[in-house]
């Protein structure tokens, strides 16, 4: 006799679906941005206008998965709500043609990063929601 009441299973799901999608296994993906149509500015994520032109006609576009670090921090003190390990680096990478995206870099031991290094795009959990969910973001890792 079947359930009348089947349990959701958890899935992976990411952290924000308007600036990236992932693989149905939660493994692989991009990130999301958008390019203005009247004036070529290039964003992370979706726009609602353009802060070049203030234009409202927008392209969607799969941003580049690695780019080149610009800077880095390492982080002591984490914010709230962090599931990860302490200390970490936070790192802006620039991509071609769209601004820079900061998020953790991993597989790097502090002593050995260094401006200039090319990052690829990884995508990992981060976490879990209040239904079980596991929640996948975006990080850069050395290529």
């Amino acid at each position: 006799m079947k359930n009348d009441i089947e349990q959701k299973k958890p899935q992976r799901i990411p952290i924000d679906e308007k600036s990236m999608h992932i693989n149905e296994a939660g493994t692989d993906g991009v990130l999301m941005g958008s390019i203005c149509k009247k004036c070529g500015e290039h964003y992370f994520g979706k726009q609602t206008y353009c802060f070049k032109c203030a234009s409202q006609d927008f392209k969607d576009i799969e941003l580049p998965k690695q780019g080149i670090l610009r800077t880095y921090t390492v982080i002591f003190t984490p914010p709230a709500g962090w599931q990860g390990n302490v200390p970490y680096i936070l790192g802006s990478v620039e991509l071609t043609e769209t601004p820079e995206i900061l998020s953790e870099v991993i597989d790097c031991p502090k002593e050995n990063i260094k401006i200039g290094m090319r990052m690829q795009l990884v995508f990992k959990v981060g976490g879990t929601d209040k239904e079980g969910n596991e929640i996948v973001v975006y990080k850069w890792k050395p290529v």
